[in-house]
């Protein structure tokens, strides 16, 4: 059955391309890190400030799979803008505060096949996302509206309240 949204398909395969590289890079720094158990690996990248620097990554990651798991909504334009943050994620041009994952990245790009393979797969994956806007102001609109729905993503659901 064909998807109305052909775009959320792509952006299904994106994400897990994505989750290809972050299991790719987990593996080559494997041999790099002191020995954990898968539990206290977790507990290290998700909070050890020696694993900030893959936050950028993983943090996109979990940003597109929420924002698929609520997907009503979730514009070609929004999934253009995800395409395009997560290229420059992983080929440069990003934001400053994602530098340091860049830096490391590219040093395992350049020393594990792994990496590299998955990176092209990624790369792949995401160019079958729908291409950004040739205007400007419409890119900049839908990258906004990416990032208000990532913050409203991270947010959480509202408290709910009480009856009284």
């Amino acid at each position: 059955m064909a998807s109305q949204r052909p775009w959320l398909d792509s952006l299904r395969e994106s994400s897990a391309a994505l989750q290809g590289v972050l299991g790719a890079v987990l593996e080559a720094e494997r041999h790099f890190a002191p020995p954990a158990s898968p539990l206290e690996r977790l507990r290290q990248i998700t909070t050890s400030a020696e694993w900030e620097w893959l936050r950028p990554l993983t943090r996109l990651i979990a940003d597109v799979d929420h924002a698929l798991a609520s997907a009503d909504d979730l514009p070609a334009s929004e999934s253009a803008a995800i395409g395009a943050h997560a290229r420059e994620l992983l080929s440069g041009g990003g934001a400053p505060d994602e530098q340091p994952f860049l830096e490391h990245y590219r040093a395992l790009l350049q020393s594990d096949p792994r990496v590299a393979m998955a990176h092209a797969a990624a790369l792949r994956a995401l160019q079958a996302l729908p291409p950004e806007p040739g205007n400007q102001s419409e890119r900049l609109h839908a990258r906004h509206q990416w990032n208000e729905r990532r913050r409203f993503l991270r947010m959480g659901p509202p408290a709910r309240r009480p009856r009284g």
